[in-house]
């Protein structure tokens, strides 16, 4: 548990990405996408807000699902977009997230902004 001392004022909010393709690693992914989620931070913290948390995710071949107890390779999401990764960021309130979302770079994909539980 973290002291109420180093607790943020601000609430946290869970972005979600989707993409059309998820690359392998890194270095497949666009030049452009990349140097964009490199500069990602600062323009965030430009806004007054913060990212805490964040990670690309491999494609979905490369994971399971699990249903009622029975695993199945890849994702049970249908569709043509498949979940890329996602970030923690920390906000003033749900529109502000929202902004924050809009500034998050997809290549043939979107983004879903949620707030997090409390705890």
């Amino acid at each position: 548990m973290i002291a109420p001392e180093h607790q943020s004022p601000l609430s946290q909010f869970i972005i979600l990405v989707y993409e059309r393709e998820v690359p392998d690693s890194a270095a497949a992914a666009s030049p452009a996408i990349l140097e964009a989620h490199m500069w990602l931070p600062q323009k965030i913290a430009e806004t007054g807000g913060r990212i805490v948390a964040g990670h690309a995710a491999r494609p979905a071949s490369a994971g399971v699902s699990i249903r009622d107890n029975v695993v199945s390779g890849g994702s049970l999401v249908v569709g043509e977009t498949t979940f890329a990764g996602y970030l923690i960021v920390e906000a003033s309130d749900f529109d502000h997230a929202v902004w924050i979302g809009r500034m998050i770079p997809v290549n043939e994909g979107w983004v879903e902004v949620r707030p997090l539980v409390a705890a």
